[in-house]
């Protein structure tokens, strides 16, 4: 599961639609970004648009088709909103919808949107949809896509400083967060270009980060009729600002999540936040506080009895995704025994 959020109007829907659609072009010409993509049917869940008709989502579907005739439209099964959110019944339709459609990626477009009735700024109340949604996407083996917002920054604060908005629980439990924000058009001659960040990379160096130029084709008549997306540079940067310690922090962020119920030593959080971070052993000790903040009552503390009594940390989120029935790697789950609702309600 992984997030990828912005600012309104930033691109989020354009990336996301961008993305849909090269999964459903013929197998070995889908590519997104320079990279390749599986082919496969993608369910995009638009809950953020304003006139509940997910309109934006078939627009920029439409702009990418005329870019790439060669996909095809109904291999995008788009669920518009109702007003309400998802209620943990609904996930459950949408669980067996994936199974039938035997879909690859979910879009959920947006967090705010899908779950109104939760306060996300409240680690409990924002752990309860992300372990679901964890478990939906461990039991239907889809990537599950999140789109969230960025909050509006500060003075002296730069676009995406403080992360996806509302607890950091949220970006915890994702396996990767993707901040998107805007170039200044200034620094780029005019064009229209984005800034994709990595935060949060279980399987690379997070931190990263890419331009994105978004070539809008216009017709005869001035309207834009497809569009193009293109990895580009990025202008040079003054912000002297030392991700080290973000880095550090993810890192055992990380190692405790993919550890469930495994007693982890200080040392190795320790470890592996130097390691992760290329930081000294202060701003590690510095970086494993913040992760174990962030984590909160989900890390039972624990010190054995031997000598200086060591504490050991043991990640237990309060539904552990070892509760669900057994996925097979690459296969198609059987519908589960008990619903989705009877694992997670909000």
């Amino acid at each position: 599961m992984s997030f990828l959020a912005a600012r309104e109007g930033v691109g989020k829907t354009l990336l996301s639609a961008a993305l849909a659609w090269q999964m459903t072009r013929p197998d070995g010409r889908g590519e997104f970004l320079g990279q390749p993509v599986k082919r496969g049917h993608v369910i995009y869940l638009n809950t953020d648009a304003a006139d509940g008709e997910a309109r934006s989502v078939r627009f920029w579907l439409e702009q990418h088709k005329a870019a790439y005739p060669d996909g095809d439209m109904d291999g995008v099964t788009v669920l518009e909103s109702t007003g309400a959110g998802l209620t943990p019944e609904e996930l459950e339709q949408l669980l067996t919808l994936a199974r039938e459609k035997e879909a690859v990626c979910i879009i959920i477009d947006s967090f705010m949107a899908t779950f109104p009735g939760l306060d996300s700024n409240k680690l409990d109340q924002a752990m309860r949809p992300m372990l679901a949604l964890r478990a939906f996407a461990a039991q239907t083996g889809a990537v599950v896509i999140v789109i969230d917002h960025l909050p509006k920054k500060a003075a002296n604060e730069r676009e995406g400083d403080r992360g996806v908005m509302g607890s950091t629980g949220k970006t915890a439990q994702a396996r990767s967060v993707h901040l998107l924000t805007r170039v200044p058009p200034k620094e780029v001659e005019g064009r229209e270009v984005l800034r994709w960040e990595v935060r949060k990379n279980s399987f690379a160096k997070s931190g990263y980060a890419l331009g994105i130029e978004v070539d809008r084709i216009e017709d005869e008549d001035g309207r834009v009729s497809a569009v193009h997306l293109e990895v580009c540079d990025l202008p040079a940067e003054e912000d002297t600002r030392d991700t080290r310690g973000d880095r550090a922090k993810a890192a055992v962020l990380s190692l405790l999540i993919d550890k469930p119920g495994q007693p982890l030593t200080h040392a190795e959080l320790l470890a592996t936040a130097i390691k992760g971070g290329n930081v000294k052993e202060r701003s590690a000790k510095q970086a494993v506080k913040e992760a174990l903040g962030t984590l909160g009552a989900q890390v039972e503390i624990m010190q054995l009895p031997k000598r200086g009594a060591p504490r050991v940390y043991t990640y237990r989120p309060e539904f552990a995704l070892e509760d669900m029935p057994p996925i097979a790697q690459d296969v198609p789950a059987p519908v589960a025994s008990r619903p989705l609702e009877e694992v997670l309600t909000w």
